[in-house]
């Protein structure tokens, strides 16, 4: 028998990016996808597959894009999750962000009516930890859709822009992110931005627009590395396809909803605008029905009559509001919906602070737990990675008027709180400073949009009014973007928007979150549904958001300037000190006998020590507190012989007291070291819990001390 040796046509390319080695290798893994890309980037190594279904749902009225991270403990030389598992389970926060963040950055480029399921798969195979994964994801999607071949206005490109002691370095490393004021991750393409994800401690105004400047010029010159891989490529088109109302179906909805009843629509809020709304709609679908039962009429369905309705009516609020600077509820680009702030509105949750902007609502909550309460990290990347401040984010069907049950949460969800938590972070106290566990709940009660900026302005009230000693107050705002754009996306004429509310969410090209304080942004986050996105307007964005955060601030800070003197009744109360950490043994005593005690003696205190002999005591009464610190100093104390004492009798022998000293002992005193004549029972001369002078006379290698009276 024979064995033939299959010949494998591998394409590489390989260059060198921000300091180390990137490589593309394609047509030697996963072979029946419709394009594989081994993928490496210093030592990290991903497989990146893109599959698109041949037979789409034809009736769908949007991109079926799933990105889909796959982590890999292997690739990180881990054994990981519990005993019984040992496997890869539910994806982590870490690999649900890099999908969002990817998404984001990806989905504008794919053509508009596009219907083909398309499917991105990243698979690690090894990880140097020493680099974030978010920017790679970024970029090796990219080029396996292109490898696909499928219809993507390409290349784009990511980078990250960490910043310290005026200097910019392009892909920091995991640590240096840590230590750096700025950790700002920009998608472009060559010339143009659609996507923004940023953390910073205060960073001014005038150093961000300089990182955005020197992100673009990195993209600039490192989009042509993918394209030189893709020049090596030979791929057949693949079929496509695309639902798009015909011109028909619009001509047809324009004369059944005229001009006046479009404008009846206006100066309306989100309950009444969505009822006419889905009245109109209805309307629409009834009086094309005959054309949408008619099988030999392809161009009519049901779902093509919604789209071209939808856009139809976001097309006239868009003309509307870019020529006559009217928006659709009357109010100009700068003006921001009525505000109303409040805090303390809960009874025994540890703070609380409720942020309202016209229809929305999120009613934050924050609770203060132990020291040992804090979040851990156990993903991929993070072995065991411990976190004090932590925020989650709920959004239920109701807050958006929808008969729904609710679920767990989403990719949304996730990544909406994790941008609340960054924009908070930087103004969090140290573990010194406040030793609480924090975590802070956003519950979106009514949404009628930007409930993440809304989370941020809630959560900081909720934080003061917790008695969080935060450094200072944060807020937030969403800005918007309207464009008249040719079918390129090359914009003719726009309009920066302050606060979109749900009602013109029809017509939003550009969704630009920002949060910081009165010194500096603390956090961005930007999405587009456009290809092209100038500097120009990046830069008008930032200065006008900046300008407007704050004063959304001073309405927030008329509910509360400052955080609270004192934790709430029903909060625990901590209290830290430190020991000589040699020490800490004896106050944990043998088989936990020592400790033990002291925690029943102080009604059930929760006691935690750290390695440097740093102690937290945590209880809800404050004297139950200060009688175990004095326990355990009194046990930690370092006893000397001579040293003097004021001692309590708590035994009673007959040639012998028994006295209670620092170390949370019984020590004796002896009839002869009483210094007066006794002669009878030493009963009759003093009583239990008598004070008494004593002088340590004696201390053994074995710690037994024995004491003298002090006359």
């Amino acid at each position: 028998m024979t064995v033939y040796k299959r010949e494998v046509n591998v394409i590489e390319y390989s260059t060198e990016w921000a300091g180390r080695k990137i490589s593309f290798e394609t047509w030697k893994l996963a072979p029946q996808s419709d394009s594989s890309v081994r993928f490496q980037y210093g030592d990290n190594v991903i497989l990146n597959t893109v599959c698109m279904s041949k037979d789409p749902n034809l009736d769908s009225d949007f991109l079926p894009l799933l990105i889909d991270f796959r982590e890999s403990y292997s690739a990180a030389g881990r054994i990981a999750w519990a005993v019984y598992r040992r496997r890869e389970w539910k994806p982590s926060e870490s690999a649900i962000l890099y999908c969002r963040m990817a998404d984001r950055a990806l989905r504008p480029m794919f053509p508009k009516w596009l219907v083909n399921d398309v499917v991105i798969s990243l698979t690690p195979m090894a990880l140097d930890h020493e680099i974030e994964l978010d920017v790679m994801t970024i970029i090796w999607s990219s080029v396996a859709i292109m490898a696909a071949w499928i219809p993507f206005d390409g290349p784009v490109w990511a980078v990250q822009l960490g910043y310290k002691d005026g200097e910019f370095i392009v892909n920091p490393t995991k640590q240096q992110i840590e230590e750096w004021i700025l950790n700002l991750l920009v998608a472009w393409k060559r010339g143009s931005i659609n996507m923004i994800e940023c953390g910073s401690k205060e960073i001014p105004e005038d150093l961000l627009k300089e990182a955005f400047v020197l992100a673009q010029k990195e993209i600039d010159k490192s989009c042509d590395i993918q394209l030189e891989f893709l020049k090596k490529l030979e791929i057949p088109t693949p079929q496509v396809y695309y639902n798009k109302p015909s011109q028909i179906i619009e001509d047809e909805i324009a004369k059944i909803i005229t001009p006046d009843r479009l404008d009846a629509m206006t100066w309306h809020t989100k309950v009444p605008f969505n009822t006419m709304f889905a009245d109109y709609e209805r309307e629409c679908v009834e009086k094309l029905k005959e054309y949408i039962d008619d099988p030999e009429n392809e161009e009519y369905t049901e779902n093509r009559v919604k789209m071209a309705f939808f856009d139809y009516v976001k097309h006239f609020i868009r003309e509307r509001t870019l020529e006559t600077g009217i928006r659709i509820d009357g109010r100009t680009p700068l003006d921001i919906r009525p505000l109303y702030c409040e805090v303390d509105n809960l009874p025994r949750v540890h703070g609380c602070g409720l942020f309202r902007r016209w229809d929305t609502q999120v009613e934050n909550t924050v609770t203060l737990g132990w020291p040992t309460d804090y979040l851990v990290y156990d993903d991929m990347e993070n072995d065991n990675v411990s976190q004090k401040y932590f925020h989650h984010y709920n959004f239920p069907p109701f807050s958006t008027w929808e008969a729904k049950w609710t679920r767990w949460q989403n990719r949304r969800e996730i990544g909406h709180g994790k941008l609340a938590e960054k924009a908070l972070m930087p103004v969090m106290p140290t573990s010194l400073e406040f030793p609480y566990s924090v975590r802070a709940v956003s519950e979106c009660l009514s949404s009628g949009w930007s409930t993440s900026m809304g989370s941020v302005c809630s959560s900081c009230l909720a934080l003061m009014d917790a008695w969080v000693p935060i450094k200072k107050p944060v807020a937030g705002i969403a800005m918007w973007l309207m464009t008249y754009n040719t079918d390129r996306d090359n914009i003719t004429k726009h309009l920066v928007l302050n606060d979109l509310q749900w009602v013109e969410d029809f017509t939003w090209d550009m969704d630009f979150k920002v949060a910081g304080t009165v010194d500096g942004v603390t956090a961005i986050q930007l999405d587009t549904k456009l290809k092209w996105l100038t500097m120009e307007i990046v830069h008008e964005t930032i200065t006008r958001a900046i300008q407007w955060y704050k004063e959304i601030m001073w309405v927030m800070l008329e509910a509360m300037p400052e955080p609270r003197k004192q934790v709430k009744e029903f909060a625990p109360k901590i209290k830290v000190f430190q020991i000589n950490p040699d020490k800490v043994k004896e106050v944990i005593g043998k088989w936990w006998e020592v400790i033990n005690k002291i925690i029943e003696q102080c009604d059930n205190i929760k006691i935690d020590f750290e390695d440097d002999g740093t102690c937290y005591l945590t209880h809800s009464d404050q004297a139950m507190i200060e009688k175990c610190e004095q326990i355990i100093r009194d046990i930690a104390l370092d006893l000397e012989v001579w040293q003097t004492y004021e001692a309590n009798i708590s035994r009673i022998e007959d040639y012998w007291l028994f006295v209670d000293l620092p170390k949370w002992k019984k020590w004796l005193c002896h009839i002869s070291d009483i210094w007066q004549k006794i002669t009878d029972w030493l009963s009759k001369h003093f009583q239990i819990w008598q004070t008494m002078t004593v002088v340590i006379k004696e201390i053994d290698n074995m710690w037994r001390i024995k004491v003298k009276r002090k006359m």
